[in-house]
């Protein structure tokens, strides 16, 4: 029996808090819809995904640029397969030293147990700002 789509949103979100990106890869289907928006030229591992190695990357990729310095869920909302995670981050730019925080909505699909879609509203302008040096 594949898990609810509260359950696994929670899991995954779980999953990151730990540091274990790759149990949080697990939740993932593959085609996913994944995006985050941002200037692909400024922030590389900004824009679209579609495969569990691709969304590894963007872990990869952030975790290696950026130190975390806040990061909440407030609230998940869930009607059937789709949820929106309500909550707010504040990473520190390493190559610049420049803090940025944003609150989110996050939507999510998750259809037989795993994550199908993966759009993150946060204010991307901001992100790009603390890139700047």
């Amino acid at each position: 029996m594949s898990k609810g789509t509260r359950e696994v949103v929670e899991e995954f979100f779980s999953s990151l808090g730990r540091g274990e990106v790759a149990a949080a890869l697990r939740l993932i289907d593959e085609p996913v819809d994944w995006f985050t928006p941002g200037s692909t030229e400024l922030i590389p591992w900004m824009g679209h995904r579609s495969t569990r190695a691709e969304v590894g990357e963007f872990f990869a990729q952030a975790g290696a640029h950026m130190t975390p310095e806040e990061f909440a869920v407030d609230r998940i909302l869930v009607d059937g397969e789709d949820a929106v995670a309500v909550g707010h981050f504040k990473y520190r730019v390493d190559s610049t030293g420049k803090s940025f925080e944003s609150d989110f909505a996050l939507e999510i699909r998750v259809v037989a147990g795993l994550m199908t879609r993966y759009h993150m509203h946060e204010d991307s302008y901001a992100i790009s700002l603390a890139f700047l040096a």
